[in-house]
């Protein structure tokens, strides 16, 4: 008698991949972690949280080949097999993809905790309070570590990325390590036209837009920039985007013609682009003279100069953004359910930017009859491969989130 073989589904496969990713770990193993950080930071003379963000920004996740997609991923889906406070992390969506993508065409795609530095990273287990308890840190001192070394390693992460990033996110949070860290590199070094989604904004974001306004906020590069979380005046963020991109959604309905829209859209994009300083000035420009084309009587307010002398300060510029790739077609992924993944905007026009030439990704469907509008839930903690954006930061400004 043959053995039955077992088909899995690509999100059956990243469930298995996180349920194995949050088994404990072997008795003893985290202690003995943690003893290895102890000492290789005394050795140092640094402390261990010190040394961990040091150890984290020299790790290598360069791309062995030029022109490589690149996964990068932010909270997670809804699953059926998970509690519902819990969701399927879309950091092991990003690793199945990745393997499927390599299936096709061997080395033309990545995810951060699959590089090499990644997992030397992921070995050291930060999120785990095996580990974290010996450094001596209590459970919120233990996120702030993870959460800071992941940060490091995202950041070059993103600075080594040449080819189209495949952000497997819906709505990204200003506090996230995505919007505030990832996606600012991304914008400098591959360029907002080659940033793309693969899940579908929310629909209570475009509700009550027109087509055209819809059609505009729904596109990567403008996604790649924006946000709808508005800073809090009482307590004003540390995080130096978040006014910049923020997208006040009342107001924008409150506008009476797509054009007007289109225009405190477009100015929002002006301000981060303003921000991100080295490569992004002739962005600025275009963007500028197209509000001003939309909006002749209204003035376009940027970052002053001492907002952006401190982004400089804060940010190394990029390399020379690349010429834009080739058009590649991803292959089908995940059957089911139809969710954006438009990697050529359309129009192309839609930001004054150089036109992209245009690139396609199939549809990629995740849960069978649900289209996951996704919000930003954050994944769960795991004990093997650590998450480039951590749960606890970003749940604390985000009480009560659904999906």
């Amino acid at each position: 008698m043959s053995e039955t073989v077992v088909v899995q589904t690509p999100v059956q496969r990243a469930l298995a991949r996180q349920m194995a990713a949050s088994a404990p770990l072997p008795e003893g193993e985290g202690e003995r972690i943690a003893f290895e950080i102890i000492e290789a930071a005394a050795q140092a003379g640094k402390t261990p949280e010190q040394y961990v963000v040091d150890y984290a920004k020299g790790l290598d996740v360069s791309a062995p080949r030029e022109g490589m997609k690149s996964a990068f991923w932010s909270f997670g889906i809804p699953h059926p097999d998970l509690p519902t406070d819990k969701v399927l992390s879309s950091q092991f969506l990003a690793s199945v993809w990745t393997d499927m993508e390599n299936e096709g065409n061997e080395g033309s795609a990545r995810y951060l905790e699959g590089t090499p530095g990644g997992e030397d990273l992921g070995r050291l287990h930060l999120w785990n309070p095996d580990v974290y308890k010996v450094l001596g840190l209590n459970e919120s001192q233990g996120a702030d570590l993870a959460r800071d070394a992941w940060s490091a390693l995202s950041e070059n992460y993103a600075k080594a990325t040449d080819g189209e990033a495949i952000v497997f996110a819906g709505e990204i949070v200003p506090w996230s390590v995505a919007y505030e860290t990832e996606m600012p590199q991304l914008r400098r070094v591959a360029g907002p036209e080659n940033i793309h989604f693969v899940y579908d904004l929310p629909e209570d974001v475009l509700k009550g837009l027109p087509p055209e306004s819809r059609e505009l906020l729904s596109e990567g590069r403008v996604r790649s920039q924006v946000h709808f979380r508005a800073p809090d005046a009482d307590n004003p963020p540390s995080q130096k985007y978040w006014a910049a991109g923020h997208v006040d959604l009342e107001q924008l309905r409150s506008l009476p013609t797509p054009e007007l829209q289109r225009a405190a859209v477009l100015e929002a994009c002006a301000r981060v682009a303003s921000l991100d300083g080295a490569g992004r000035e002739a962005d600025v420009e275009k963007l500028v003279e197209e509000i001003k084309a939309l909006r002749p009587d209204h003035e376009v307010v940027l970052p002053t100069a001492e907002e952006r002398q401190v982004t400089d300060q804060q940010q190394a510029p990029g390399p020379t953004p690349p010429s834009t790739p080739a058009v590649r077609t991803h292959a089908p992924y995940m059957p089911g359910v139809t969710v954006n993944a438009r990697t050529g905007p359309a129009p192309l026009e839609a930001l004054s930017l150089p036109a992209p030439e245009k690139a396609a990704v199939s549809a990629h469907a995740f849960l069978p009859g649900v289209v996951p509008q996704v919000k930003p839930i954050a994944a769960p903690a795991v004990n093997s491969t650590p998450t480039a954006a951590p749960p606890a930061p970003e749940q604390s400004r985000d009480a009560g989130m659904g999906v």
